[in-house]
Formats: C-alpha cells, structure tokens, sequence
C-alpha cells in the first residue's frame, strides 16, 4: 500500500511535484480519487503506478521533455520503507493490477495472462501449492533438458570437428543423449496438459464471469468460448474467445483467421470498452486473496455511454471496498462526484493543476467543484475567510475575481424580474443611483457607496485593467474586502 507520495520529479508532465507546494502533504487513504483534465499527467500517473510492480522502462521512456535529468520519484510505503526511482526502482510492489487504455489494447484481440514459470497466475491460485509444485518440476525438467542439449551440441561439434561427414545416429553416445532429451520433452508437456487440465475449471469460471459483467453493460454480446494459446517464451497465455454480437456468432476458429471480422472495427468504443472492463472485473473475482492487492483505474468512463455509468460506478465501487487500496483517474468531474458518493466511506480527492510549469496534486473540494456560478464563487470568498485557501497571489486573484460574480449573482437571483442577462455590476449601480421612489432599486441607495468601494477595489486586479498582473494583493486588505462583500450580500 501507498501510504505517502514524497515528490515526481522529470517524469512526463510533473517536471517538480514536492507535497510542500501544495496544499496535500502527499498521504493516501485507502480509495483515492483523482480528478484530472485530458492532458494534464492522469494517465502517466497511471503508468507510474503499473511501473512499481516492476517495468522500469515505463518511467525512463517519459523523462520530461527539455529536461536532461532523469526522472527521480520518491514514495513512503506502508511498512514506512522508502520506494524510490532514481534510473531503476530500488524495489518492486507486488499485488498492483491497473485498468487502462493499455490494457485495452492488449486485451481486444486475445485476453493475455501472464504466466510466471513460477509462480501461480490467475487461474491457478485456488489450487497454487499443487500449481506450484508442478511449475517447480517444469523448471528442474527443463533446466536438466536445457543441459543435455548443450551437450549434445558440444558432442556433435567435437565429432564434426574430427569428421565432417559423421554419421551422428551412429554415435552411441549421442543416440542416448537424443532419447533422454526427447524423453524429458515429453513428460514437460504431459506436465503442461496436467496443468492446462487442472484450472479448466476456473477458465470456464472466468468465461461465465466475464458473461455476467457484459450482461450488465449490455444485453447484445457475450462470449462462447476460450481457446489457449501458450507462448512460453513470454511467459504468456492467450485466450482467443468466440463472440456472439447481437446474434450473430463469430467463432474462436474464425477469429483466429485473418478475413474474419475484426473487433476492432466491427465494434463501437462503447462496446470495445464494456468488453476490457468486463475482462478486467472477471479477472479480480478470480483472486482469492485480493484484499493484499492495489488496483488503479484509469479513465473506465471514456467512451461509455450516459446509461452505462451508473453501472460502472456500483461495480467499482464495490470493488474499491474489496482492496487494499484503489484508485480512480478521471477527467470527467462527475463521474469523479457520483463515485465519490457511492463509495459510503472516506475517500481523498486530489486535482491535478499545473503550478509554474508542472502538473502538482492538490486536495480537491469535489462539492465545492460541482457548485456553478453564483455558488461556486460565494463559496470560495467562504473559504477564504475560514482559512481554506492559501495565501499565495495565484489563489489570492481568484478569490478577488469572484467579488463582483458573487455581487451580480445575487442581484439577478433577487431582483430577476427587472435586470437583463446583457446588464452587470455598473449597470445596477447606475440604476440604483438613478433609482425613484417607485423603483424597487430605491432602497438599496444607503449602501450604494459600499457597492461602489467594493467594485472598485476588484476593478483593480480585474483583466480589463491591463496592469492587474502587476498589482500587489494584501491578504489582509483582500480579507476586509470579502467581509464586506458577504455582509453586503446578507443585506441586498
């Protein structure tokens, strides 16, 4: 588990992210939403993420452009140990499985499962002792076969050496080797079928979970078939799976042939996105103990349908609940709110902005975030006066420019019935001033000179003035002036 992020530094578009600069001090709790537009480092923090299981090549390859120094990434583990990249991670995190557009190329045509030579993968953790057992056997057998074959190639070298037309099927010697090799060759693959044999079971539990999640995404596709494909030397497994798409089947077989219908094409992204994630859930349910593990989420929203998402946050969610630890990445803001709500615990909501060149995490007031127009803005100038925004000139602005937003929103709420969308704060401070008996702006003239000062002050740090940027902000001044903003609110 990730407990703290220390700094990112020279790593795609995080040229200098230390916790100091913002105002979160890096800790993560246990479901973690981050809320980033396109652009921004979401999917590279994504990347950064998947590396720490152990692809170091993932973070050299997206060293800041411009930059010459590599990318230095530092993390606080939850046993307190350091996790550091400094041109390699001084360690690997195990238990890390990460959702992305990666993994949806990866698994469109073919459903790929690493395959350790040792270690058990997904299908053979309910019985991993006996996996593991003939893994072991698989690997003495090879290394033992791996050896008769350098010798048969040093013994068929020194007799060529001797004799270059020599009849090797008459070397005595050789014609055992020969037999002992073929015969290791063989129990390696009755070792293999034993073992392809053993988690049928659980593939046929993979193929009717990933039918369940499809059926809640849509009700036109499901799966027909698996059939495995093993490339040993990657250490992969490969399930070629028959489809049936609104009634039309297209076999394994047929896949598997070069004119078939392609996927790729033949579906909408909507579909081909169902699909991945449909993988991707299935293959959580086949880990037993999945409460050690670390899952990251990137972007599951992208090109899912309106009617799709509800479905998608319940069953993430209940993912999340189910984890060690998790993480969101999305771009869309209420995705972000309508997880975050359906979580029913504590979540920690980071935004990623850029801050003097460099994307930077920052706490995120998601509510706060939802908010529009008058409300938004009165709820900054509201936190500002509790302490809840930083002192520094690029906060500073933008609870000065919410002062007449907040003062022209609550004129168009109250007095809606006499002012025009095309009309703003100097256009109601005139009719105030010009304002009869008769007129419903006539009683607002005892704190016309407050408007005034007020307007006034805002004006100065306002874009049209075009020295505003040089312009000093005192925190105390702008204080003063909020007050007098919401008082001024609390009594139009």
């Amino acid at each position: 588990m990730y407990k703290k992020l220390i700094h990112i530094k020279n790593y795609g578009r995080f040229t200098n992210f230390v916790s100091k600069l913002s105002d979160w001090d890096g800790s993560f709790q246990r479901i973690n939403i981050v809320y980033a537009p396109n652009g921004s480092g979401k999917t590279s923090l994504a990347e950064l993420f998947k590396s720490t299981s152990g692809n170091d090549d993932v973070v050299s390859k997206k060293q800041t452009f411009g930059i010459a120094q590599p990318p230095n990434i530092k993390f606080i583990l939850d046993d307190g140990k350091e996790l550091k990249f400094n041109g390699s991670w001084n360690k690997n995190i195990e238990n890390v499985d990460v959702f992305d557009s990666f993994y949806f190329e990866d698994n469109l045509y073919a459903i790929s499962i690493y395959d350790d030579p040792q270690k058990p993968n997904i299908f053979e953790l309910a019985i991993s002792e006996e996996i593991i057992s003939i893994k072991s056997k698989i690997v003495a057998l090879k290394t033992e076969k791996a050896s008769i074959s350098r010798t048969i190639t040093n013994r068929k070298n020194f007799l060529r050496k001797n004799d270059h037309n020599y009849d090797y099927e008459s070397d005595s010697k050789l014609v055992e080797l020969t037999k002992k090799r073929n015969l290791l060759e063989e129990q390696i693959k009755d070792l293999q079928k034993d073992r392809m044999r053993k988690t049928e079971e659980q593939r046929n539990k993979y193929l009717s979970s990933i039918n369940s999640y499809l059926s809640l995404f849509c009700d036109t596709m499901k799966l027909t078939e698996m059939n495995l494909a093993l490339n040993p030397q990657a250490n992969i497994q490969s399930l070629v799976y028959g489809i049936e798409i609104c009634g039309h089947h297209i076999t394994a077989t047929q896949r598997s042939n070069r004119g078939a219908a392609s996927l790729r094409y033949y579906l909408s992204d909507g579909d081909k996105n169902a699909l991945a994630l449909s993988f991707f859930l299935a293959r959580m349910d086949m880990i037993p103990d999945l409460s050690s593990y670390v899952v990251v989420i990137d972007d599951p929203f992208t090109s899912f349908d309106s009617h799709r998402k509800m479905t998608t946050i319940t069953q993430l969610s209940r993912l999340a609940k189910k984890v060690n630890q998790f993480f969101l990445l999305t771009h869309d803001l209420h995705f972000a709110n309508d997880f975050n709500n359906a979580c029913n615990e504590q979540t920690l909501n980071l935004k990623i902005q850029n801050l003097n060149g460099s994307s930077v995490l920052f706490l995120h007031d998601i509510r706060v975030e939802m908010l529009t127009g008058f409300n938004k803005d009165l709820m900054t100038l509201r936190r500002f006066l509790d302490g809840k925004i930083p002192e520094d000139a690029i906060y500073l602005r933008e609870v000065i420019r919410c002062i007449r937003p907040t003062i022209e929103g609550i004129f168009r709420i109250k007095y809606f019935r006499y002012v025009q969308e095309t009309q703003w704060l100097g256009d109601f401070i005139q009719m105030i001033r010009d304002a009869d008996s008769a007129s419903p702006f006539y009683k607002l003239k005892p704190y016309l000179n407050e408007i005034e000062e007020i307007n006034d002050y805002s004006k100065t740090y306002h874009h049209s003035n075009p020295n505003y940027i040089e312009v000093g902000i005192s925190s105390i001044e702008l204080r003063n002036y909020v007050k007098r903003t919401i008082a001024l609110i609390e009594n139009l």
